[in-house]
């Protein structure tokens, strides 16, 4: 990323980006996320309030399928910044679901089941860390150009997304 950020900078400016501020762009690159989480969380009363549970997470699937867009897009357009802004979005996307998601769920299920379904959430988003530590080895999908690792991270981004909305539209058929 940080080779990507300096050929960016290189193409525009026909200089390379100083050590310390291709340091900086990495750390504002890397931080975007929570501060988008955090956004997130304070939109969900207000969302949940006006939209329901089931309408907050169908709005959710825009934060999700905007920024795979964009960065899917960012390498192909040489800019940088967009990967920051589609980070910030992903970041409010996270804090929506970490926080509707086990309301909604908490409201569909059955009273003897609501303590062990309340913590498949978590349990998930942990094992996506893990996978998504694992994939991001260089050894098993890391490669030089990256382009193959990109597309895949889309796809599997965009797909992930689309089974979101129609899991989400067959319950809203259901009730």
């Amino acid at each position: 990323m940080k080779d990507f950020y300096n050929q960016t900078n290189f193409d525009r400016k026909g200089v390379f980006l100083e050590s310390s501020y291709q340091t900086l762009l990495w750390s504002l690159t890397v931080s975007m996320f929570p501060l988008g989480g955090f956004f997130g969380s304070l939109m969900v009363g207000p969302l949940v309030n006006k939209c329901g549970r089931k309408g907050t997470l169908l709005i959710n699937n825009i934060f999700s399928i905007v920024p795979a867009i964009l960065m899917g897009t960012s390498k192909v357009a040489k800019t940088f910044e967009v990967i920051i802004l589609s980070r910030i979005i992903v970041g409010i996307c996270a804090g929506l679901s970490s926080n509707v998601v086990p309301m909604y769920l908490g409201e569909i299920s059955p009273k003897n089941l609501r303590g062990a379904i309340g913590v498949v959430p978590q349990l998930f988003i942990t094992i996506g860390i893990l996978v998504a530590q694992i994939l991001g080895l260089t050894s098993i999908l890391g490669n030089l150009e990256g382009k193959e690792t990109q597309m895949l991270h889309l796809h599997c981004q965009l797909k992930l997304s689309h089974v979101h909305t129609r899991l989400s539209l067959s319950r809203l058929k259901t009730l």
